[in-house]
């Protein structure tokens, strides 16, 4: 076992002893990868960064104005919600005028019904009176006259204008 572990190593440090740094391929390596890292720089890292950035930028912009339409909108909306309230305290005092206004020209109009009722009930009192006057005027010289026919017919001879006006009189005085 000591041989078989000694011929590992010893193949190990064969394959190691071929390895050995050399200088000028070693300065050459870094030059070209600090060249390789320059030309990733300058051709890709630089314009990826700017395009995120101007992406970056564009977005920023874009949120930026849709929060001021945002503010804008509730704004108005804010507005047209005062709008609707004042619109509806104006409808509803116009309403509120209307009822009352109505309410008086209602009023009104029954108070004048009532006044021309009123009149026209006094106006047919009197024609009523009036005609009742007539009708007893008329009915008195019917009575008159027949109370002079049955005079006459009672008495069996005609009777005087004078004494017409007597009976008369007494029948209306009775």
């Amino acid at each position: 076992m000591i041989n078989a572990s000694k011929t590992i190593t010893d193949k190990i440090n064969e394959i190691f002893d071929g390895l050995k740094v050399s200088w000028p391929y070693f300065v050459f390596s870094l030059i070209a990868l600090g060249l390789l890292t320059l030309m990733i720089t300058f051709l890709v890292y630089k314009p990826v960064k700017k395009m995120l950035k101007q992406r970056q930028t564009f977005i920023q912009n874009n949120i930026d104005e849709s929060i001021k339409a945002k503010e804008k909108a509730l704004e108005t909306q804010e507005n047209i919600d005062k709008q609707i309230i004042e619109a509806n305290l104006k409808v509803s005092n116009i309403l509120t005028e209307a009822k009352s206004e109505s309410e008086k020209i209602i009023n009104d109009g029954i108070s004048k019904a009532e006044k021309q009722g009123e009149m026209l009930i006094e106006q047919a009192n009197i024609l009523v009176e009036k005609k009742y006057a007539e009708f007893e005027k008329v009915q008195k010289k019917i009575i008159v006259e027949n109370a002079v026919e049955l005079a006459k017919k009672i008495l069996k001879r005609e009777l005087k204008d004078k004494d017409n006006k007597k009976l008369v009189q007494e029948l209306l005085e009775s």
